[in-house]
């Protein structure tokens, strides 16, 4: 009943006048992505020189696309009789069911239309307002979940059915208005406000990528009628950004598994990176890009997506393929060499953007809008020369070993990201479809103090640096059932000093003693773990190696084919690591080895870690620190590379400092967060920047 009256509830609100999303849609078919004509006429040019056989899982899309490109009315009587049989209770889970083949279906319904009967199409206009209204009468991945797969899959459905029903369908319309001004015009903006901005896809590259892909059909389509959704939000020429700095800069190997291709760094769900990923094993960024290079073909943007599907040629329809090239692809190097985006706090570091560069991946924030999500705030992940130096360890639903090797935990656990740890967990724990923005003043419930917050951001041609306090996004409300009670103060600091291929990471501790308090003896707590003093509170600095590392004093190294990856230690004193293979039996691709290095028997603890990477025979990298009582001074140097000094000052919370490069004056550290934002042109930052010999430069 309750789905019946949100049912009833969205038809009287848009029979009530609300603005509606107008569209001119003709009365003859084919009227989804082939109501373009040029669109059309390039597609049956490609398949006179590059034709298809319709087969395998999407064989009767690809039929009624054949019927449709040729005039094929065999084809599309198959097709058409497929989708008339079609029935949603037959194909497994109906949630699953329309999601996945709902575009197929709905592009047979235009492309083959005058091969369906009067009578069929009144059955099959009933039968897929019946699925429509379900969708979205939908408890799960409706208002939210504007991030999560299932609710980019509806946006779709609603969209391509208005479309191609229209003129015979009486409900036709609020089915678009649905799409176009709810799902898309209201729900998604508030999302892309908290968690959009900077076009991170926050499910991962096996779901997050499908906020890009199923709207191309849609969004072309609408418009071709007189409204285009793209231009409605920056998020999709920033996805391209995210896309192109979240893709390793050159052709990258994983121990034991794939090799020859890019590679997304991995986050989230992923189940396939060992299999080369969405780039390699799947179509949609692809299909993405090829789509992002066609549209507005004179811009930077386009010139950007053409180059990273040049780069990375990764896989893609025939149908989007159809679209050709678009125009020549722009040089990588008119591009900044960081990358922010702020909405998911994801900050993309680099050298340079070919394969001999090194590249620092960073994920600060923690995702919205999600129904796939990692425990993986403040996780990093580095890349060097085809090797990932550190990594997470990607699974879906598979197993890795606990905390100091006991049993085991899920791949969504902090554990299997590089993460700061307070009793082996960190962020606060959601319950319900959290995280979302809870404004101050207002009753948080069981939400954590707030989410992680970006402090001071810098992008500067020979270094980038960023502060985060995690201090409350680690702890809920007191006396909370999912409160986990061991964090006072919680800081991560990432300095990447581009000429010395070194990331410095400053985290910042202080314990808390709540778990003594009385509550915490009570039962109610989700999860247990020890009651002990504030400076009881076990710390831990964690740091993945594909292969197995040897540690000589405060370093540990790794060999990765011809790179070298190294984590040198310089808090504490005498670091004393704990080394071990993650892997579960039958998970076995999934864990790495793992380090994990603790803080106890301080309230006030400081971890200084640097992480580094060399080629095979290369010399190391000097480090030393100096305690200057309120500060320290890192000095770190090679024999090639140059030399860094670093000024860091002590406390809970971070403040000054600067870096000096090979002699230069010192330079402070940003206080606040550098802006940026994405043009039709390129990212720009904040700053007054020139580019030379393809690398930024700071101008006069």
């Amino acid at each position: 009943m309750m789905r019946m009256l949100a049912v009833v509830l969205w038809m009287a609100c848009w029979a009530g006048g609300v603005a509606a999303a107008n569209l001119t849609i003709p009365t003859t078919h084919p009227r989804l992505w082939f109501g373009d004509a040029a669109r059309l006429q390039q597609a049956q040019t490609r398949y006179a020189t590059t034709p298809f056989t319709p087969g395998g899982a999407d064989v009767q899309f690809e039929r009624a696309l054949r019927g449709v490109l040729t005039g094929n009315t065999g084809d599309c009587d198959l097709a058409a009789d497929h989708l008339v049989g079609w029935l949603v209770e037959n194909n497994g889970n109906r949630r699953d069911a329309l999601r996945q083949q709902g575009e197929e279906l709905l592009a047979i319904y235009d492309w083959c239309h005058d091969r369906l009967t009067p009578a069929e199409i009144s059955t099959l206009v009933a039968r897929w307002n019946g699925y429509m209204d379900i969708e979205i009468a939908d408890d799960f991945a409706n208002q939210g979940s504007e991030a999560n797969n299932y609710f980019s899959g509806r946006m779709r459905n609603e969209l391509m059915w208005g479309i191609a029903s229209f003129h015979e369908n009486p409900r036709a319309q609020a089915f678009i208005d649905h799409a176009l001004d709810v799902r898309f015009g209201t729900w998604f903006p508030t999302w892309y406000q908290d968690f959009g901005r900077g076009g991170v896809f926050p499910e991962g590259g096996d779901y997050g990528v499908v906020s890009l892909s199923y709207p191309l059909i849609p969004f072309a389509s609408a418009a071709d009628f007189g409204l285009d959704p793209y231009a409605q939000t920056p998020y999709f020429r920033e996805a391209i950004y995210a896309m192109l700095y979240g893709t390793t800069p050159g052709p990258t190997t994983l121990s034991g598994s794939f090799s020859g291709g890019h590679l997304l760094f991995p986050f989230n769900d992923d189940e396939n990176l060992h299999g080369g990923g969405v780039i390699n094993a799947r179509q949609y960024l692809g299909d993405f890009a090829r789509a992002s290079g066609a549209r507005d073909a004179a811009t930077g943007n386009a010139k950007h997506a053409r180059a990273w599907l040049a780069t990375t040629n990764a896989g893609r329809s025939w149908l989007f393929d159809a679209l050709g090239g678009s125009g020549t692809a722009a040089d990588f190097a008119d591009l900044p060499l960081d990358y922010y985006a702020p909405g998911a706090q994801v900050f993309d570091l680099r050298t340079g953007h070919d394969a001999t560069a090194m590249q620092v991946h960073l994920q600060l924030g923690t995702p919205g809008g999600v129904e796939h999500r990692h425990w993986d705030a403040g996780s990093f992940q580095v890349w060097r020369k085809g090797r990932f130096l550190t990594r997470e360890s990607a699974g879906y639903s598979d197993q890795i070993a606990g905390f100091m090797n006991a049993g085991s935990v899920d791949t969504e656990h902090p554990l299997a990201h590089n993460t700061l740890l307070f009793e082996a967990w960190n962020t606060g724990r959601w319950v319900g479809r959290g995280p979302h923005v809870i404004p101050e003043g207002q009753d948080r419930g069981e939400q954590p103090r707030s989410l992680p917050e970006v402090k001071r951001l810098q992008h500067e041609a020979q270094f980038g640096y960023v502060a985060v306090d995690y201090s409350n996004a680690y702890r809920n409300m007191p006396d909370s059932r999912v409160d986990w009670p061991y964090a006072d103060k919680a800081w991560r600091e990432f300095l990447f000093i581009r000429p010395l291929q070194a990331l410095v990471i400053l985290d910042r501790t202080r314990g808390s003693a709540d778990s003594l308090l009385p509550w915490y003896n009570g039962g109610g707590w989700l999860l247990d773990g020890p009651h002990v003093t504030a400076d009881q509170v076990r710390r831990s600095f964690i740091l993945h190696f594909e292969t197995a590392p040897t540690v000589t004093a405060n370093r540990v190294a790794a060999t990765l084919g011809t790179q070298t990856s190294e984590l040198i230690t310089l808090l504490p004193a005498s670091p004393a690591y704990r080394v071990f293979n993650e892997d579960r039996p039958g998970d076995e691709q999934a864990g790495q080895h793992r380090v994990e290095l603790d803080q106890i028997g301080s309230a006030d603890a400081y971890f200084l870690n640097i992480v580094t990477g060399y080629d095979a025979g290369e010399a190391a990298l000097a480090a030393s620190l100096v305690d200057n009582g309120a500060s320290w001074t890192l000095t770190l140097s090679h024999p090639v590379r140059g030399q860094a000094v670093v000024t860091l000052v002590k406390g809970m919370s971070s403040t000054g400092g600067s870096i000096a490069i090979d002699g230069a004056p010192a330079m402070p550290l940003r206080s606040d967060v550098q802006g940026i934002q994405v043009t039709t042109a390129r990212p720009v930052w904040e700053a007054a920047y020139l580019f030379r010999d393809g690398f930024e430069t700071v101008a006069p």
